[in-house]
Order: C-alpha cells, then sequence, then structure tokens
C-alpha cells in the first residue's frame, strides 16, 4: 500500500533509485545534498524524491562523479596471485561504479608492503598464494592493532576442513566460496562499508 502511495504521487525513496541505478543508498544521498536530485524529508526524516528529477538525471546520463581515491572512498587492496581472478575482479568490481580506490597485487609481498603504507578499510585475498603462507599472513594481519578495523574478505576453494587442518582463520574474516564467486553478496557487503564510512566522514565534519 506505501509502495503504491508514492507510486501514485510520482515519489521514490532513497532505496527505490538506490536499486534502479545499482548504488548505495549513501550515493544517493549525497545526490541528493548536491542538488542532483530533487527530494524532501517526511516527519519522520526519511526522503522523498521526486520521480521527475530521477527520470531527468537517468535520460541525460549525467551521474555526479561519487568521491574515489580520497578519504571518503573504500581503500580496497586485492592479493591475488592468479591473473584470470585479478582480470576478473577488474571486469566485475569497477563495473559496479561504487565510490573505492581499489588496488590490486599478484605479489603478496608488495601486496603487504601497500598495506602497511595505506591502512586500507578491506582486504580481499587467497588462501593459497605460493609465496607465502595466507594463514598466517591474515592471523598477523589481525594481532596488529592498525589492521584491527579493516574487513578482511577470503576467496577460495578449500573446503571447511581444509581451513581447519591449517589452523583456520582469525576472528572477523568473510569467507566466500571460488566456484562460483558470489559476486551479488560481495557488492552488499561493500555497499554497507562504503555507507558506515561515509557517515562516519559526515559525522566527523
Amino acid at each position: 500500500m506505501k509502495k503504491l502511495a508514492l507510486q501514485a504521487l510520482d515519489l521514490m525513496t532513497t532505496s527505490d533509485v538506490a536499486k534502479e541505478l545499482g548504488v548505495t543508498i549513501r550515493s544517493v544521498q549525497l545526490w541528493v545534498e548536491r542538488g542532483a536530485l530533487e527530494a524532501w524529508k517526511t516527519p519522520g526524516g526519511h526522503r522523498r524524491i521526486t520521480r521527475a528529477s530521477f527520470d531527468r538525471m537517468v535520460a541525460a546520463k549525467k551521474f555526479p562523479q561519487l568521491p574515489r581515491h580520497n578519504s571518503t572512498a573504500l581503500g580496497v587492496v586485492v592479493i591475488e596471485n592468479d591473473a584470470a581472478t585479478v582480470d576478473l575482479y577488474k571486469q566485475t568490481i569497477e563495473a559496479w561504479g561504487l565510490a573505492i580506490d581499489i588496488q590490486y597485487f599478484t605479489n603478496a609481498y608488495e601486496g603487504l608492503i601497500y598495506l602497511a603504507q595505506h591502512n586500507p578499510d578491506l582486504l580481499l585475498t587467497n588462501l593459497t598464494m605460493p609465496e607465502i603462507d595466507s594463514f598466517a599472513m591474515l592471523n598477523a594481519l589481525r594481532d596488529i592493532p592498525a589492521f584491527s578495523a579493516m574487513a578482511i574478505v577470503v576467496i577460495t576453494d578449500l573446503t571447511e576442513e581444509n581451513i581447519v587442518e591449517k589452523a583456520g582463520l582469525p576472528k572477523r574474516v568473510r569467507l566466500y566460496n571460488k566456484d562460483p564467486i558470489p559476486f551479488w553478496e560481495m557488492k552488499e557487503f561493500m555497499c554497507g562499508l562504503i555507507d558506515r564510512k561515509a557517515e562516519k566522514f559526515e559525522a566527523q565534519k
């Protein structure tokens, strides 16, 4: 009923716009704040966006650029030795158009040096790199206070039994199966990280 009422009034929620364009709710909020979308707030504080302004933005194909390569973009480091998988990440993740500053490393040591210098928000890696013990690497990172807030996503074709046999993974590591990689779930996770970082950035202004 609520959805029908909004349609009758030619209004959209921030969630409606986010789903239509494949972006985060926070991205839509930023567009509203910058005047790219016309909106008003209900007494309960919820944004209602005019469909006319949404249609104009879509027709013009002019989506305001979201912050990249700065403090509000999600810093992501990919450490993955398989070149084909790296290409898949590039084609898929970068096509999402999210506010992400992403760096790729096929050599684990180079990736770790970059981590130490930049302290990103998210590490995306695997468990079978030839030049390093991935399990030891992840446990060491979790023991370092500077990386305690960094999210970690592991993509692997190892079974849970294999992982347990190799001493397991530290806490707060998100594990995805490699065949197939659940990119839809990964996107939702990254969107959540982006929203939280943007909210924290706005609160600190």
